[in-house]
């Protein structure tokens, strides 16, 4: 990558960046002020001194464009993004940044006036001296430190939710919470500190007005309440705006139909899938918040693609790290359809129609088993790193599904280690009648795992591929802990070494000489190795073939 490609990747190109690079510049400005504030655990002089430093930057001609530009921008984005929504239904960590977000602009108000306004206007000075002197003066360095949680607390979520899914914010996660926490905690301290020390007798400072004269305080307080009922009435604006594209929707009956799997359900032209999910109840992933950042959210859209508008940066640009995101699969966050569509939500939860999970028995037992396992293997190198743990998640819960699925009441079904599971069927008086249902459930789970392993490279990219071998033996079942069951024996060991070192195609099932045994599986004409790993690396002298599955 050259440099003017790297310079390219920091312009902002969408909406969305714009957001993202002004909400930057202001938390970094509320950020450097928390600092300065907590310095005044140390003395009122570091503070100032702190102070003066940060406040020699923000009041430079660069400084100031870069301020208030990202004020005005952000400000707007925000003000826009709530009209443009269609619901409010949402997770409830999103709706408290929204509402924190619509709050900040009055408490910022007010800060703005009496430290910018007040030194640009009348030459007031922006020390603390003055600013926390006259809070502390007037009684309001409560509120004055309630105002700072709001842009906090959205500064501090809007990061997570735009940086929160990356590997190297989940690696330091601890450190920033620390951080994000102990700062307005200090920063509060701080200016405690610094109240005491201004107005303890012995401390000689001298605590200058902090409006200046009766004139200059009247301008100021006029200045701030015309900024704080400015922005209040765009709020109003907005508010009444949505009303009325409310009505005028309702009036024209302009609505399309949206058909998901399990229901079809009807929204106003304008709305995206994503908020026709939330707003319906349907389970509908988006870890970034609908931000199309984490791709959760995506479906594949069955029919009516030509009602769906073209990709916008931000969908385009996602669904462009994604390998096996073809024409039909969209961001459902960003998916605006103008006509009827049918969708299938790819990372939708467990698929209808399975079962629940087998329960085993709380018995500690030891008994004949016919012992099945499943290994899947992921190869997640072809996928984008951001999307590659939620697909690799949603593909081990699918193929975790199909077991389950196909053991139905005739196993119970033990998870052997992250991408593997053991089926146990227990060999009771019949033995061959256990054998050949787990063959059968053997075929069963074969086919699932393959139209499976399709349906992942088609819509994700993700290739995976899942191996199957059958040992028997006498285990032991029991409980572990609190009702955790556990399964232990040499066949478990001997289909430990199996798992991950020997991959069977798809249709073929390992066996080994026990089980080929109790299943009635003929030996002839098969190649049988004294382990499954080759010559030298013998399971508990257990002899191994390959079988394929149509012919048993």
């Amino acid at each position: 990558m050259d440099l003017s490609q790297r310079v390219l990747g920091f312009i902002p190109r969408s909406r969305r960046d714009l957001r993202l690079a002004s909400g930057l510049v202001l938390f970094t400005y509320v950020a450097t002020h928390l600092c300065c504030h907590a310095l005044g655990l140390v003395s009122l002089d570091t503070a100032e001194e702190a102070l003066r430093n940060t406040v020699r930057f923000w009041h430079s001609l660069p400084g100031t464009v870069l301020l208030y530009a990202a004020a005005a921008i952000h400000v707007s984005l925000a003000l826009f993004a709530v009209y443009e929504r269609r619901t409010f239904r949402m997770p409830p960590v999103q709706g408290i940044r929204i509402i924190l977000g619509l709050v900040m602009p009055i408490g910022l108000i007010a800060h703005f006036v009496v430290t910018r306004y007040a030194h640009d206007r009348f030459g007031l000075s922006a020390e603390y001296a003055r600013v926390a002197g006259g809070l502390w003066a007037g009684g309001a360095s409560g509120l004055a430190l309630g105002l700072l949680a709001p842009g906090w607390i959205h500064g501090c979520l809007g990061l997570r939710f735009a940086f929160g899914h990356r590997v190297t914010s989940q690696r330091v996660k601890l450190a920033l919470f620390g951080a994000a926490l102990l700062l307005p905690v200090l920063a509060a301290l701080g200016f405690i500190n610094m109240g005491r020390e201004l107005y303890a007798p012995s401390s000689g400072h001298v605590v200058p007005p902090p409006y200046g004269d009766a004139a200059q305080e009247a301008q100021l307080d006029r200045s701030g309440g015309d900024a704080r009922w400015t922005y209040l009435s765009l709020l109003l604006l907005i508010l009444v705006g949505r009303m009325a594209r409310s009505l005028n929707e309702r009036r024209r009956k302009s609505v399309v139909w949206i058909s998901y799997p399990s229901r079809t359900v009807s929204v106003p032209r304008g709305w995206s899938v994503l908020e026709a999910s939330r707003s319906f109840g349907i389970p509908h992933q988006a870890l970034c918040g609908g931000r199309a950042r984490c791709t959760t959210c995506r479906v594949r859209v069955v029919e009516g693609a030509s009602h769906c508008p073209d990709a916008k940066v931000d969908e385009a640009r996602a669904l462009h790290r994604l390998a096996g995101a073809k024409g039909t699969i969209r961001l459902a966050c960003q998916l605006r359809p103008t006509g009827n569509v049918e969708v299938v939500p790819i990372l939708s939860g467990a698929r209808a129609g399975r079962p629940p999970v087998s329960q085993p028995s709380s018995d500690a037992a030891e008994l004949e088993a016919i012992l099945l396992l499943l290994d899947v293997r992921l190869d997640t190198a072809s996928v984008a790193p951001s999307a590659a743990a939620h697909d690799a998640i949603y593909a081990l819960s699918h193929f975790q599904s199909i077991a389950e699925a196909a053991a139905g009441s005739r196993a119970e079904v033990f998870r052997h280690a992250a991408s593997s599971w053991i089926l146990l069927f227990r060999c009771g008086s019949d033995p061959a009648a256990v054998s050949a249902n787990a063959l059968s459930v053997a075929r069963q789970i074969d086919a699932d795992a393959a139209s499976l392993c399709q349906e992942l490279a088609r819509d994700l990219g993700l290739h995976a591929s899942a191996s199957l071998a059958m040992h028997a033996g006498r285990v032991v079942v029991g409980t572990l802990g609190a009702a955790t069951m556990a399964i232990v024996g040499g066949p478990v060991e001997d289909l430990e070494r199996i798992r991950g070192r020997r991959s069977v195609a798809s249709g073929s099932l390992l066996v080994s000489g026990s089980a080929a045994s109790a299943a009635s599986i003929s030996r002839e004409g098969l190649a049988w190795h004294p382990g499954p790993l080759g010559e030298g690396e013998p399971t508990r002298g257990e002899a191994w073939a390959e079988v394929r599955l149509t012919d048993q």
